[in-house]
């Protein structure tokens, strides 16, 4: 009976021991390297849907900045979630809408397919993107709410979580964002 406890108890401590080291790497890669969000709206669509489970690579802008193109979790001021949009502007950068077009620095943003308007927003045109922060759009640009309304603006550096390079759900889809919309 004393050989029963005893191996109980081994074995117990075998799980308890393993269940402790498992939460602390998940605590550990959770604070420092990513982070799961579910996508709220449809301002990313087609890419990222309603209710798309994304990862946020926290760690890949500790040695380098946020680049154009890239997809990207944010905190807003005015949201109490985090907020997914693609980077259009980056710091320095003069925006421009006229036209019915988009420009960064003189070239239009290619959105040649998507067969619809987009409105200007609330700021005015030209627009240099200050220092510090970068110009974000949704890619379905005629139902986002980003850096054109002054609801959410230009996001600063220190307010980007990190960028979203992966889907988790829903699982039957390609989970790799290398797609270029922009």
């Amino acid at each position: 009976m004393k050989y029963i406890k005893n191996k109980c108890a081994k074995v117990a401590w075998g799980w308890g021991k393993d269940l402790a080291i498992a939460l602390i790497v998940v605590t550990i890669v959770t604070t420092f390297f990513m982070q799961n969000l579910r996508v709220q709206g449809t301002s990313m669509a087609p890419l990222l849907d309603n209710s798309h489970m994304v990862i946020i690579n926290k760690f890949v802008y500790t040695f380098k900045s946020p680049q154009r193109g890239e997809i990207v979790g944010f905190h807003s001021d005015n949201v109490s979630n985090p907020v997914v949009k693609r980077i259009i502007g980056m710091p320095g950068d003069l925006i421009d809408y006229r036209n019915e077009k988009l420009y960064v620095n003189g070239t239009p943003i290619n959105n040649e397919d998507k067969n619809v308007m987009m409105h200007g927003g609330d700021i005015k045109y030209p627009f240099t993107v200050p220092q510090d922060t970068y110009f974000v759009l949704g890619d379905n640009y005629n139902n986002s709410i980003d850096s054109r309304f002054n609801y959410i603006g230009c996001v600063p550096r220190n307010k980007i979580i990190g960028r979203i390079d992966m889907r988790i759900w829903p699982f039957w889809t390609n989970p790799f964002l290398k797609e270029e919309i922009y």
